[in-house]
Order: C-alpha cells, then sequence, then structure tokens
C-alpha cells in the first residue's frame, strides 16, 4: 500500500516558514534549494552509488555551512539575523544613546565639482600634438620591442 504525497500541503507549511533576511536566512535558503535538488537527484537516479554519493555530499556541504553559520552568528549576532539597512539603523540606535546623545559626525572636508575655466591660451595648448612623442624602436617583423631596465 503505497501513500500519496500532497505537494500542495508540503509547500503550504513550508512557506510558512519566516526566514530572517540576515545572513543566516539568506544561506538557509540557498541550503534548502540545494538539499531539495540533491535529494531530487538522489531520488530520480537509478543507480545506488550515485544516490549514495549525492546524499553524501549533501550531509557534507549541509553540516560544514552549518557549522559556519552558527559560529558565525554566535561572534556577529546582529550581522547574522539583520540585513544592512537594519544593522545600520541599529547601529545608529547604539551610538546615539543618552551618554552620547549627538551620533559623531566625520569632520571632512566637502569637495564640489566645478567646471574648469580655460583662457584662450590654454586650449590652444591643449589641442597642439605633443613633439617630443617617444617612439618604440621596431624589430624585424614590425612589431615594436620594449626594452626592460
Amino acid at each position: 500500500m503505497t501513500k500519496s504525497i500532497d505537494i500542495h500541503s508540503i509547500l503550504d507549511s513550508v512557506s510558512k516558514i519566516k526566514l530572517s533576511g540576515g545572513v543566516v536566512g539568506k544561506v538557509c535558503t540557498v541550503l534548502i534549494c540545494v538539499a531539495l535538488a540533491f535529494a531530487i537527484i538522489a531520488w530520480s537516479v537509478t543507480v545506488a552509488w550515485v544516490s549514495a554519493i549525492a546524499l553524501g555530499m549533501l550531509f557534507v556541504l549541509c553540516f560544514s555551512i552549518l557549522w559556519r553559520i552558527v559560529s558565525f552568528a554566535d561572534r556577529n549576532p546582529q550581522a547574522a539575523i539583520l540585513d544592512g539597512a537594519e544593522f545600520t539603523i541599529l547601529e545608529q540606535l547604539r551610538l546615539g544613546t543618552k551618554a552620547h546623545p549627538q551620533l559623531p559626525s566625520e569632520d571632512c572636508d566637502v569637495i564640489e565639482a566645478t567646471p574648469v575655466t580655460l583662457s584662450l591660451e590654454e586650449i590652444d595648448t591643449i589641442q597642439q600634438p605633443d613633439l617630443d612623442t617617444p617612439q618604440l624602436p621596431e624589430s624585424e617583423d614590425g612589431r615594436e620591442e620594449v626594452k626592460n631596465g
């Protein structure tokens, strides 16, 4: 007696899973896709050793990447679960505490691009070709030789 698989109920239950937007959520989404791909390969192939290799690669890949994710999340919990914009806002909130009500501003010179105004003499000078352009010596086969040193 075989049991039929209801794919719609599986997809409905999987779609309720909410992964965070940080590094952990993005990598877990990729791992889920890779795991499904390897599982489909292992299930659809009739050769047993190909299925075993696919499942072994799936285990090694998922285990090593999940180990790295857990160690990264342990060292950097905010970066692991927050997106870039959320992480930036968190850092700004952290810096703007009661002890430091003003966020530190960087004192840097503002450089604005302005058009360059040249005199007629400078425009004429720019339009003239260089008189002392160095030329590379040509070899016997017509290509230019480059001397090192």
